[in-house]
Formats: structure tokens, sequence, C-alpha cells
């Protein structure tokens, strides 16, 4: 009886193609790489163009034209090193007789296909519409869309506040509150599930005026601690939108500081202070408060945040670069939310000096311009320039601001008005055109610097004058 051997050796066939190292030059990338010899050319192609293209190499053959690479039908072949024969797409690696670290070349060839033809006027109209609009593209489309968000949400607060609709305020307002709803909603949505903060953002910051509408249709006939009820209740909904959305905290963290303020002046004001004084007690405490912002350390609150939403076994993964960065930029725009806030508020209650008295007097003018001038010097301690613009774009409006109310005092103060905004326009303009990157002369920051200085201290004794103080006191 013949017997056959059950432990017979099984011979075992791997399923993965051999592999040969080789080197592949295109454009000026040369890519060392791993390739299977069994594997059609045509298939490998895609992947070795993915892999050693140079995108910066593609794109520098084009041409301002921008219909010059619509007829361009390219194709590309592999050849060896110092030979014009392309290797055949239908074969494999091992067909062509490709060894260990062979050089091979990637490049492209043009295709052989008929230009594509178009009528003579309709090919002309077309190139003039693409290249009379070039900087017309998706990214200048969707700043126009959010362009026409809010100003869309500004003609709701127009028929919110207007008198022509006094009639139906009762339907406008319910309108105008669900307009405010599916903002909220389609804020939230974009940014939780599709990831669009920029789009978030601006849904979200479009909700602010409207609801600042709402709410003071709703609390204006209750005078000053309605209006403050109002400031508070703004300062919740900023918390609760940047709670709910989940991006856009600088809007968000600007309107409550600057509601927060303006809230505790007007309770102030109605608990039986002067205008005057409220308003120079703001302005004081908004200025002299953009000195301390600098010296918060924001980063260190972030990191105490992410430690708690943490779970312990992401204790031992090291943050990377771009977690850092991340939170280098909320810092930033943390500080220019908070340097935005004071300081319109401090113009909001410079504004309330302006306008406590009946014809404007040189003690609430002096005051003012120098509250502005205050901002100017404190934005150039900031280094980035969300910080700088959350200072000077307030300032500037504020002296712009101040000179137009000097024209309602005596002579010469409207003269003296018209000459202190000549010579801020000049200073901006002077500024704006260093470089940012060029050393300046040690005299300009020495001067800039002994400027802070007075200002800073004068800036109590100027808010005593605006409010009649040193007349109280027998002084002057």
């Amino acid at each position: 009886m013949t017997m056959t051997p059950q432990t017979a050796p099984a011979q075992l066939v791997s399923a993965a193609s051999p592999q040969v190292r080789v080197s592949v030059l295109c454009n000026k990338i040369q890519a060392d790489l791993v390739l299977p010899l069994d594997v059609p050319i045509a298939a490998l192609t895609p992947e070795l163009v993915k892999r050693t293209l140079d995108d910066a190499a593609a794109k520098s053959g084009a041409s301002d034209d921008p219909f010059a690479n619509e007829a361009k039908h390219n194709v590309w072949v592999l050849t060896r090193f110092g030979s014009t024969t392309p290797l055949s797409p239908a074969g494999t690696l091992r067909d062509a007789d490709v060894t260990e670290g062979t050089l091979l070349r990637l490049t492209a060839r043009r295709a052989l296909i008929p230009p594509t033809l178009h009528d003579d006027v309709v090919d002309a109209a077309a190139r003039l519409n693409k290249s009379g609009h070039p900087a017309w593209d998706a990214a200048a489309a969707r700043w126009m869309t959010f362009l026409g968000v809010h100003l869309a949400s500004g003609v709701w607060v127009y028929f919110l506040l207007t008198d022509m609709f006094a009639v139906n305020r009762a339907a406008t307002v319910g309108l105008a509150a669900a307009v405010a709803i599916v903002l909220v909603g389609a804020a939230t949505l974009a940014h939780r599930s599709y990831r669009q903060s920029d789009i978030a953002t601006a849904l979200g910051w479009a909700v602010l005026p409207i609801a600042a509408a709402l709410v003071w249709v709703g609390l204006h006939g209750l005078d000053g601690y309605g209006w403050a009820g109002g400031c508070a209740i703004m300062v919740a909904l900023s918390a609760t939108l940047h709670r709910v959305i989940g991006t856009g905290h600088w809007g968000y963290l600007a309107a409550g500081v600057t509601f927060g303020l303006t809230g505790l002046a007007l309770a102030v004001w109605t608990a039986g202070v002067r205008a005057d004084l409220a308003g120079a007690g703001l302005a004081s405490v908004a200025t002299l408060g953009c000195l301390t912002v600098g010296r918060l350390d924001l980063r260190r609150s972030r990191r105490d945040a992410s430690r708690r939403h943490s779970t312990p076994d992401d204790s031992a993964i090291p943050r990377g670069a771009e977690s850092i960065w991340a939170g280098l930029r909320a810092a930033t725009l943390t500080r220019s939310a908070l340097y935005t806030g004071l300081a319109v508020s401090a113009g909001l209650g410079t504004l309330a000096v302006l306008e406590s008295t009946g014809p404007v007097r040189w003690p609430a003018v002096v005051f003012a311009l120098s509250c502005a001038a205050a901002l100017g010097l404190y934005s150039r301690r900031p280094i980035n320039a969300e910080e700088k613009a959350g200072l000077a774009i307030p300032a500037i409006a504020l002296a712009i601001l101040s000179c137009a109310q000097a024209r309602g005092g005596s002579p010469p103060m409207p003269l003296v008005g018209w000459g202190v905004l000549l010579t801020t326009t000049m200073v901006v303009v002077v500024i704006g055109a260093s470089a940012p990157g060029r050393r300046l002369r040690a005299w300009p920051n020495t001067v800039s610097a002994y400027l802070t200085y007075l200002i800073t201290a004068a800036l109590i004794p100027l808010a005593t004058w605006a409010v009649g103080g040193y007349e109280r006191l027998g002084i002057g």
C-alpha cells in the first residue's frame, strides 16, 4: 500500500509583487521610490506625477493670458534617463528590464488633440470679461456675500429704530427675531458641521446689531436702568453666541467689553451722577485700562482650559506647532478685542462729555483730543497689526468726531479743530508710510515715549477740568 505523506512542505507564494528601487526625475525634483515590477506603467504614472511634480515648477510656465493654458492637453510619459523612447504604458517595469538603481525621467508631452474652436465674437467677449476682472474669484465673492449679510443686518436695524414702521412694530420685531434665530442656526451649522469658521463668524457677528436693536425697542422706555439692563443682556447674549457657535470670539469679546463698561456708566448716571462726570470716568478708566491689556497672560488661561477638557491619555501627546500657533493667534485676537472694546468705550465716554453741555467748551474738547492722542500713542506698543488696529482705528475716529464737535464752539475753536484734524492726518500718513521693518531714528521713539508719559499723567487732571472740578474747588 502506498502512503502519501501528510506533512509535505507547502510552498507559500506572496501576494505582493516584487519591488525595485528606482530614481524618478521630474522637472527639478528627483525622488527615490520603491515600485512594484509587475504593475502596468500606466497605473504607476499618476502616482509618480503626484509624488514628484513640483507645484511651483508646474505654475512657473503659466502665462498672463487667462486663456493660454486652456488648449493644453498633456500626457505624462516615463522614459529612461538619456533616452527619448517612452516605456510602453501597457507593459510593466519587468518587461522594460528596469533594474535596481535605474534612473527614469517623467516628462509631459503634448497630446495630438485638435484645439477647440469658438466663435470669434463669443471668444473675444469671454476673453475681455475674464481679463477685465482678474481679482474676482471665489474669495472675493465670499467677502461680498459677507458684506451683503451685514448690510441686510443694518437694514433690519433701520426697520426697528425708524418711526416709519411704528404701526407694524410688533410684526417687525417678530420678523427681526426670526432672522436673528436663522442666522444663529446657520452659523452654528457652518462651524459645527462643515468647519467653515469664516462663514460662521460673519453670520454670528451679523446677529449682534439686530439683537441690540431688539433690546433697545423693548427697554428704551425704561430710561437709565432699562438701558443698563439692556447692556447686561447684550453682554450675556455675546457670551451665549460664542458658546453656541464656537468661533468668532473677537467680535463677541469686543462687544461684551463695550456693552459692559457702557452699562456700568449708565447705571452710575441713573443713580444720580452727572452725565459729564459719568462719561469722563468711563473715558478715563477705559483709556488707562488699555495699559493693562499687554500685561495679561492669555496663553496660560487657554492652556488651563485645554487641560480641563483633555483626557488623561492626551497628556502624553506633545503639542504640535499648529496648536501652538493657534494658541498664539487666539491670544492676539483676544488682546485686540480687549483693546477695541476699551477704545470704543473711551470714545463713547468722551462723546458723553462733549454732548452733556449745550455749547462745546474748551475743557471738553481738550479732554476728548487727549483721549484720542493717548489711544493713538498706545497703539505703538503692540507688535501685531490686529492689536494696533484695535487702538488706532477708534483713536482716529474719536479725533475726527471731536474736531467735528468743535465746529459748534466759539471762535477760534473751529479753526483749532480743523488744524488738529489736519495735523492728525499728516501724522497718520507719515506713520503708515514708514516700513514696518525699517529701523527708525532714536528721537521719534524718544518723543513718543515722553508724549505717552505726559498724556497718561495729564489724563485725570484733564478729566477733572472737563467736568468743572477746578471751578468747584475755586481754582482757575
